[in-house]
């Protein structure tokens, strides 16, 4: 079976070299073609590691371990995006992007995993391109799509970024590859393999259809479903409501849900709600969870507080989350969780995040992340400075309050984050 999917991945990234090859010789003299990329090094240091009272030593495999001699990370994209129109009403995209990273130490991914990230996809585009005694990485294509616009439609075919869902933190209604709550840098979203049609049907307002493959497994990681868009103006002033509907198969599961986005004189109010029905049988039924159905629930608030700072709030409800922390190392293991599905492990959550500007080139941020159920917290200051159009550099802060690990069990969620300082440095080019 690997065989075969290594033979299936060396294939596709020889199909994108000569699309690459066809786009240049075929493309009319209206086209245009961008080539570009980013440079992202990121530097953490675990300045207080995870109190673990009542064991000898920490864990081979835990992150602040890993990391407590300071670890890197450098990430490198390559874009290409190239557009063409074949004839009247006829619009076409190309888009490849190559990515490699490289992390120091390896198997640092406990603490590189709030910048970034990845999802399961059909195909497999990545490779282990070299491993060493501190440095370990890797090169995957991350976007590989064609885009065809019409009048009356639009399809993209490849792997794309997808993103359902109107909030910031919590997002349950974004099953595709969703950041993490606590994610420092959202730039850029890991590409899903999937075939997307949309459908105009009115100013603002859209029905998209999505077929995906989000795993290996057939047709256990098989995705299908809908999400529409609709806008309405309120009145005669400046605000106005976009709402919707959610329905899709994910994974065997049904999931229903729906959402609304309203600007109301000048504040953000957003919201979603989804409900899902497990498919799953008596060998895939979680221990502790089963296969019961649950509903999952965020509403959010947003607001320009002064012309400098904006304030982002949200509350959220997760049914499918553990009811104590004695349950968290066991929903952990829970597919959903290990496939980013679902990204916290309590019931009850509340975030803000507040973001000054400072002057015009520096930014001054801040967000904390409250487990209600165990009572503790993720406190998240940062600063980044501009240097100029394409380079900008970051640097911040994880701590965290609550319980750690007592005796191997976790005494809250948040409480066992270690203090990891961080920086950054992005380059566009």
């Amino acid at each position: 079976m690997e065989g075969s999917r290594a033979t299936s991945g060396g294939d596709l990234l020889r199909l994108a070299a000569g699309g690459l090859l066809l786009l240049g010789a075929v493309s009319p003299a209206t086209g245009q073609t961008v080539v570009g990329g980013d440079v992202r090094v990121f530097a953490f240091r675990v300045l207080e590691a995870t109190d673990l009272a009542g064991d000898a030593e920490p864990a081979e495999g835990n992150g602040a371990a890993a990391g407590a001699g300071g670890v890197e990370l450098g990430i490198l994209r390559l874009k290409l995006d190239s557009r063409w129109q074949a004839s009247s009403g006829n619009r076409f995209r190309f888009e490849l992007h190559g990515l490699a990273q490289a992390t120091s130490p390896p198997g640092s991914g406990a603490v590189t995993s709030i910048a970034t990230g990845g999802t399961r996809r059909f195909f497999d585009l990545e490779r282990d391109s070299f491993s060493g005694g501190d440095v370990a990485g890797t090169t995957e294509i991350d976007r590989l799509n064609l885009r065809w616009d019409r009048p009356g439609f639009r399809m993209v075919v490849g792997r794309q970024a997808i993103t359902w869902g109107v909030n910031y933190f919590w997002p349950v209604l974004d099953l595709f590859a969703p950041f993490a709550p606590q994610r420092i840098d959202r730039d850029y979203k890991p590409g899903v393999d999937a075939l997307r049609f949309t459908v105009p049907v009115g100013d603002f307002s859209e029905v998209e259809v999505i077929a995906a493959g989000q795993g290996t497994r057939t047709p256990d990681d098989l995705s299908f479903a809908s999400l529409g868009r609709f806008h309405s103006e309120l009145g005669e002033g400046p605000s106005s409501v976009d709402f919707g509907y959610m329905v899709g198969g994910f994974h065997r599961d049904l999931v229903l849900g729906g959402f609304f986005s309203a600007d109301v004189r000048g504040t953000g109010l957003r919201g979603e709600v989804s409900w899902t029905s497990p498919g799953c049988d008596a060998e895939s039924t979680h221990p502790v969870f089963g296969c019961g159905d649950f509903w999952r629930v965020t509403v959010g608030v947003d607001r320009l507080l002064t012309p400098r700072l904006t304030l982002i709030a949200e509350a959220s409800w997760n049914g499918f989350g553990a009811g104590g922390p004695a349950d968290y190392a066991r929903l952990a293991e829970a597919d959903r969780v290990r496939r980013g599905e679902v990204v916290s492990l309590g019931r009850r959550y509340a975030g803000i995040s507040l973001g000054w500007q400072a002057h015009p080139l520096l930014t001054i941020s801040g967000a904390v992340l409250y487990n209600r159920d165990d009572a503790s917290a993720l406190f998240q200051p940062g600063i980044t400075w501009s240097l100029s159009d394409h380079v900008s550099i970051g640097a911040g802060l994880i701590g965290s309050t609550g319980r750690g690990v007592r005796d191997g069990v976790l005494g809250s969620e948040y409480g066992a984050v270690p203090i990891v300082a961080w920086s950054s440095l992005t380059a566009y080019f």
